[in-house]
Order: C-alpha cells, then structure tokens, then sequence
C-alpha cells in the first residue's frame, strides 16, 4: 500500500473541505433575465478592473510543487482572455491588477508545498506566504488587502448566478475595500482564477490523494488518474460589498505546457450573465 506524506495528506484535508458549485445554464426566466440586462448596463457605465491569478500545481507521490512560472503566466493569461471577452460586450477594463499565484491558498497548504520557479528548475521548499507574483509592487499593507479579499470571497462563494436577484455579501473590512477601490480606480471588479492540477506518474497510483483543486473554483477532482484546469470569474461590486455573478468551468487546451498560451479557450465564460 502506498502511504501519503503529511504534506500530500494536509493538502488533501485542506482541500476537501470547500464546497463544490458550478455555474447554471442560461435562464429564460423574465425576472432573471431582467437582473443580468440591469448588471450589463451598470457595467457599460463606468469602467472596471480585473484582478487575476493563477495556480498550477503538480501532484506527486508524497510531494507536490508550486509551479511559480506557469501559474504566473497562467494569472495573466486569464486576465487577458477575461479582459478581450469584455470589451467585446462593450465594457471599458482600466486596470489589470496580479499580485499572487495561489493566492487562494492557505498559509497551511502553501508551505507544505514545494516551489519550482522557473521550468525544469529544481524544487526548493516553499516557506514564503503569500507567494508573490512576479510583477506584485506592492507594500505589505496593500498585499493585505488583497488577500482579505480572497478570504472574503471564499466565504461568500456561493454561486451568485443561481439567483442574480439575492447577491450574497462579501463581507470585506471598510479598510481592504477603500485599498482596493484605489488601486483598482473601479467599483466593480471581476476576480479571475486559473487553477491547474497535474499528476505525475508517480501519483497516478495513489487515486484519492488529493481532493480538491480549485480553493475558489470549488471545482472537484476526486480522480487524480485525470488533470484538472479549471477556471472561476466573480464580479465584485465593491460600493455595495456584494458578490453579484460568478461562473466556474473547465479551461480547454492545456495550462501546463511552456512556454503557457497568453489566453484561454473558456467557451461561454460569461453565460447566462451574457447569453451565449
């Protein structure tokens, strides 16, 4: 019997625990569709940002690795596929903001993990939280905000687009929110998620290490004989607080090669919020 390491099993644990939802199907509900046509125009109105990041992660028997330089990439290319995908619904993007990988994580599940910094470089011990992008300016203040803002919308995940008429509060202090606002010069923001899984062939025998891949996705892959990359888009309304749409599905092509595509394939991304 192959036994887990204390890393692959608190990873797994950790994991486990989050909720699963996915987006639903495009409504013909007059009600439903009256909400998402309100949102569209508020969004034509005045101009958004987006804050990305990514997260691939190779799973290998008793040990798993950070793999910085593809989620690095990967956070960017979400950005960019979620931004073209956006102005051609008529939305003006201001500003693109990436200050993690794995942002989503915890401190717990990330320094059990092993880093690989760049492709094909040797993995060292990940003792850094949060593991900073490699364009991240930020003071510790602000990188302080941000992750309360992961944190807050871990909370508050459920699927917003199951009822665009109830949103769910995010619940995120004055202090991060007035921090962002300023940063990101918008008040609504589109948070954006690529999370990536890829077992090695030493861990394809262990079935079942692992859980849960996507913190936030809430993506399942109970299986890991089979790759996961998922992806997860949330619209913030920082004036009200509110989480008010979110969709999460499956990134076609493949995440994990280099050097990582600049965008993604993600067939209807933004359905039901824009019909597709």
């Amino acid at each position: 019997m192959i036994q887990l390491s204390t890393k692959t099993a608190t990873l797994s644990l950790a994991l486990a625990v989050t909720a699963i939802f996915s987006g639903c199907a495009t409504t013909t509900n007059p009600e439903v569709r009256s909400a998402y046509d309100q949102t569209q125009q508020s969004l034509k109105s005045e101009p958004v940002s987006i804050i990305s990041d990514g997260c691939v992660i190779r799973i290998e028997n008793g040990n798993n690795d950070i793999m910085f330089q593809q989620s690095d990439s990967a956070s960017r290319a979400m950005a960019q596929t979620v931004k073209s995908k956006l102005v051609e619904k008529g939305v003006k993007v201001n500003h693109i903001s990436s200050p993690f990988i794995c942002g989503a994580r915890t401190k717990e599940i990330l320094t059990k993990m092993d880093i690989v910094l760049t492709d094909g470089a040797e993995e060292q011990p990940n003792t850094d939280y949060p593991v900073l992008s490699s364009i991240n300016t930020f003071d510790s203040v602000t990188n302080k905000a941000y992750q309360d803002l992961y944190k807050a919308l871990i909370v508050s995940r459920k699927a917003a687009n199951d009822d665009p008429i109830d949103y769910p509060d995010l619940l995120l202090d004055s202090k991060s929110l007035q921090i962002i606002k300023k940063i990101e010069g918008a008040n609504k923001i589109f948070v954006v998620l690529a999370d990536g899984a890829q077992p090695s062939v030493g861990a394809r025998v262990a079935t079942g290490a692992i859980g849960m891949l996507g913190m936030i996705t809430g993506i399942s892959n109970m299986d890991i004989l089979v790759k996961s990359q998922n992806y997860g888009i949330y619209l913030i309304d920082l004036e009200t607080n509110q989480l008010k749409w979110s969709k999460v599905g499956d990134i076609e092509g493949n995440i994990f090669k280099m050097p990582v595509d600049n965008s993604y394939v993600l067939p209807k991304m933004l359905d039901p919020l824009y019909a597709e």
